[in-house]
């Protein structure tokens, strides 16, 4: 299959009033980011010719809950990914879900000096990467992980990382 024979949906929620998204250019940055892991998609058993993706941006007390909830730790994160992995008429394979908190993003975007945007494109990278079965438990997983991450980062950072989220005036 080449590159152009997959086809990616993307599907947006903002449930988050603290923040303003371009859905436009966020489902550019997912669909680039699936299409820059093609390889890892088509060898997913059931996977054809189109994958599915969805993102929710929630506020912080939505994320913590659900991280609470499905993991445990009663802490807000910036990306939770809940693969799904089954076919569906008119979109092809759902890899899954991915709940985004932009507040976290921004912290941690400050807190390890990288911008915004640049912060939101790593935390999809692994996200959708948690999709198509990367884990980071065993420290072999994690840094074949680690590698893919940076590998697809570097590539999307030379196209500059686009304007996709900023806070409601």
């Amino acid at each position: 299959m080449k590159e152009s024979d997959l086809s990616v949906h993307c599907r947006v929620e903002l449930s988050d009033p603290g923040w303003q998204v371009d859905s436009k250019a966020l489902v550019g940055l997912v669909v680039r980011i699936a299409q820059m892991i093609q390889p890892e998609i088509t060898a997913i058993p059931g996977v054809r010719h189109a994958a599915a993706v969805s993102c929710y941006f929630v506020p912080g007390s939505q994320m913590r809950e659900l991280n609470r909830d499905h993991r445990g730790s009663d802490t807000i994160t910036d990306m939770l990914s809940f693969p799904l992995g089954y076919a569906a008429p008119g979109t092809g394979w759902v890899l899954g879900d991915i709940v985004i908190c932009m507040d976290a993003v921004e912290s941690k975007a400050i807190s390890s000096g990288n911008g915004l945007e640049d912060q939101l494109a790593f935390s999809l990278i692994h996200s959708v990467l948690h999709l198509v079965g990367f884990d980071h438990t065993l420290e072999h997983d994690r840094t074949l992980m680690e590698h893919r991450e940076e590998e697809l980062f570097a590539t999307i950072a030379q196209g500059h990382c686009p304007d996709v989220a900023r806070r409601s005036a």
